[in-house]
C-alpha cells in the first residue's frame, strides 16, 4: 500500500523530522521552494556556473600521489583515500516542525564524495591525538553526572548559549591555528609532516561545494558542512573561544559545559552580559545567542533546576518527542524490543531526580503501552533492571573484557529461524548475533537528496542485455558503473589476452548490447555481499553469458531457490 501511494503521488515526500521521531509528509513544489529561499542567501553561499568535481579530483590525485613517492602513506591507505567518484556532496533539508511555518534545517551529505576519506582520515588523527576539554559533555548522562556534586551561590541564575551556525560561520584561519598551536599533540600520530598535514585540512576545508536539485553551489565562510573533519576543528575553535574569553574575564562561571555548539552555565545575573559580550567579541562571524533560564531551564534532555545550592535535574522531553518507539508486534527479535523497557529505565534513573521518578516512571509505562507492549511484560522487565542497576554488583556489560573486540555475525530477522544462529556461536565469547530488518521503513522515508545518474552509482549489482537476442551478462562493480560499462564496451578494441564473454558474443554472432539500458538489480557497499547478490542474480538470468565459474562459490542449493522458473 506504502508503494503504490508513493507511486500514485510523486508530489509528496515523506522525510523525518529534524528532531524527534516523526515522519513528515512535505509537498515536493514547497519543499524545492523552501530550500531554494535558503540557499539564495548570497552572505553564505554561492551558485557555480561550472561543477568543480574534477578540479577537487585533480587536487587530491596530486596529493595522494606526493604521499605515497615519499612512502609517507602505504599502498593500502593511498587507494582507501584515493576515492575518485565524481560526485559532490548533496544537500537536502529536513523540517523543524516545533517552528512556525515548519522552517527547513540543511543538511549536506558528503558520503561518497572525493573528499570523504581524506576528511575522515584527518579527523581521526586529531582525534587521536587531543584530549576532550574540560567544558566537553558528550551525552545527558554524563551532563547530570557531573552536576551531581556540584554546589553554586543562591544567587546565582541558569542560562544557556547557542552558537549561530556553527560550520557557516567557523573561520578556516582559526582552524588552522588551532591545529597549529596543537601540532606538538599532533605530530606523535601521523607521519605527515606539518605542511603537508596543513596542505590537506585546507583542502578539505576549502573544497564547500555541494549540489541541490543539480544546481551547484560553494558555501562561502566557514567549514564544509557535512565534512568528517568539520565537527573537530569547529570544535577545537570554540576551544580557544573559551580559553581566550575565560582568560579576560576576572571572574569564571560557577559551571560552564558544552555540548557541540551549544552551553549551559551558571553565574550571577549582574556577571551575564560581560560573559555574553566577551564571547561575541572573539570573531565578528562567530556569535552566540543567549537564553535566560533563571531558577531552570530545559538542556539536552534534561531540565536543570536550581534548588539552593545544588542542581537537580528532571527528564526533558522537547515538543517534538512522538512517543514513538519500536512497536512490539514489529518483526524484531524480542530481545531489542527488551532494550526499550531498558533504555527508558535508565533515562528515568540517571536523567531524573528521585523526587521526579514516579511521574517519569508512569510516563514510560503509558508510552510502552501505547507502542503495544503488554503490561506484564513492561512490569517485568522495569523491575528486572532496577534489580540490576541496584542490587546486583556486576557491570552492565557483564563484566566481559571482551566488549569492545567482539565480532557481530549479522544475519536478516526471520521470526522462529533467525534467532537459531546464536547456538552456533554460544561458547565463543568473541562472537555475538545481530540481526538486520527486512522491511524499514527507511525505503520510503528517506533524506530527500538529489537522485544520483545511473552511470555515477558505485557498488552495484548491473545486468547488460543484448540487444539481438535474449543473452545477458550480470556483473559487479565497486567503481562508477560508467567506468565498468565503457571498459566492456571498448573492449573489443584492445590489443590484449584478456578474454571477455560479452566481446566473444559480439564477435561470433555480430550482436552488439544495450549499453544505454544496462540495468541495476543490487547496490550493497559490502563486497562479499555484493558477489553473493552477483552470484544470484547470475542464477536468474534466461540466457546468461556469465562463465560457470562465476557461481562456483554459491551452493547449488540456494542457486535452485533463487532460479527463475
Amino acid at each position: 500500500m506504502t508503494k503504490l501511494f508513493i507511486k500514485n503521488n510523486p508530489d509528496v515526500l515523506f522525510t523525518r523530522a529534524d528532531k524527534g521521531n516523526t515522519v513528515v509528509a512535505l509537498n515536493k513544489h514547497d519543499y524545492v521552494q523552501k530550500m531554494e529561499k535558503l540557499l539564495s542567501d548570497n552572505n553564505t553561499y554561492n551558485i557555480q556556473k561550472r561543477n568543480p568535481v574534477n578540479n577537487i579530483i585533480s587536487d587530491i590525485k596530486t596529493l595522494l600521489k606526493r604521499w605515497k613517492q615519499h612512502d609517507i602513506i602505504s599502498r593500502s591507505s593511498y587507494s582507501r583515500l584515493n576515492t575518485l567518484n565524481p560526485v559532490l556532496p548533496r544537500a537536502y533539508g529536513l523540517p523543524k516542525i516545533h517552528k512556525p511555518g515548519y522552517p527547513l534545517r540543511i543538511i549536506v551529505s558528503s558520503t561518497g564524495s572525493p573528499l570523504h576519506n581524506l576528511a575522515a582520515f584527518l579527523h581521526d588523527i586529531i582525534h587521536k591525538s587531543l584530549p576532550e576539554s574540560d567544558s566537553f559533555v558528550k551525552n545527558s548522562f554524563q551532563l547530570t553526572s557531573r552536576l551531581s556534586s556540584l554546589s553554586i551561590p543562591e544567587e546565582s541564575i541558569l542560562m544557556s548559549l547557542d552558537v549561530v551556525s556553527l560550520f557557516t560561520n567557523t573561520p578556516v584561519e582559526l582552524v588552522i591555528r588551532s591545529l597549529e598551536r596543537r601540532w606538538t599533540n599532533i605530530e606523535t600520530n601521523t607521519s605527515l609532516s606539518k605542511t603537508e598535514f596543513i596542505k590537506a585540512v585546507n583542502l578539505v576545508l576549502n573544497s564547500t561545494f555541494f549540489s541541490f536539485d543539480n544546481v551547484v553551489y560553494k558555501q562561502t565562510f566557514g567549514v564544509p558542512m557535512g565534512s568528517p573533519l568539520s565537527p573537530i576543528v569547529a570544535d577545537l575553535v570554540l576551544q580557544d573561544l573559551e580559553t581566550h574569553s575565560f582568560n579576560l574575564l576576572p571572574f569564571k562561571p560557577d559551571f560552564y559545559f558544552r555540548y557541540v555548539d551549544d552551553v549551559v552555565l551558571s553565574t550571577t545575573r549582574s556577571r551575564m552580559d560581560a560573559i555574553v559580550n566577551i564571547f561575541n567579541a572573539y570573531h565578528p562571524r562567530l556569535k552566540f545567542t543567549v537564553e535566560v533560564g533563571g531558577e531552570q531551564i530545559n538542556f539536552l534532555d534534561t531540565t536543570l533546576i536550581k534548588n539552593r545550592n545544588t542542581i537537580l535535574h528532571d527528564w526533558y522531553h522537547k515538543p517534538t518527542f512522538s512517543g514513538r518507539y519500536l512497536n512490539y508486534f514489529s518483526c524484531h527479535p524480542h530481545n531489542q524490543k527488551i532494550s526499550i523497557i531498558t533504555s527508558l529505565v535508565d533515562k528515568v534513573v540517571s536523567l531524573s531526580h528521585p523526587m521526579f521518578h514516579q511521574k517519569n516512571f508512569d510516563m514510560i509505562i503509558n508510552i510502552l503501552l501505547t507502542n503495544g507492549y503488554p503490561i506484564e511484560i513492561i512490569f517485568d522487565n522495569i523491575k528486572k533492571r532496577l534489580h540490576k542497576k541496584f542490587f546486583n554488583d556486576k557491570p552492565d556489560d557483564n563484566g566481559t573484557e571482551y566488549n569492545n573486540e567482539k565480532v557481530y555475525f549479522t544475519v536478516p530477522y526471520v521470526e522462529g529461524i533467525s534467532h537459531k544462529f546464536k547456538y552456533i556461536f554460544k561458547d565463543d565469547p568473541m562472537i555475538s548475533m545481530a540481526y538486520t530488518g527486512l522491511n524499514r521503513l527507511s525505503r520510503f522515508i528517506r533524506a530527500q537528496k538529489d537522485i544520483l545518474p545511473q552511470e555515477s552509482r558505485s557498488n552495484v549489482v548491473y545486468r547488460i542485455n543484448c540487444n539481438d537476442c535474449e543473452a545477458s551478462y550480470v556483473g559487479q562493480t565497486g567503481r562508477l558503473l560508467k567506468t565498468r560499462i565503457n571498459e566492456h564496451r571498448n573492449h573489443i578494441n584492445r590489443n590484449t589476452t584478456q578474454t571477455s564473454v560479452i566481446t566473444e558474443h559480439r564477435i561470433s554472432l555480430s550482436h552488439d548490447f544495450d549499453w544505454n539500458g544496462v540495468e541495476i538489480l543490487d547496490e550493497e557497499t559490502i563486497l562479499n555481499n555484493r558477489l553473493i547478490s552477483e552470484m544470484i542474480f547470475i542464477g536468474r538470468q534466461k540466457q546468461s553469458l556469465n562463465l560457470q565459474t562465476d557461481t562456483d562459490l554459491l551452493d547449488p542449493l540456494y542457486m535452485t531457490l533463487f532460479t527463475e522458473k
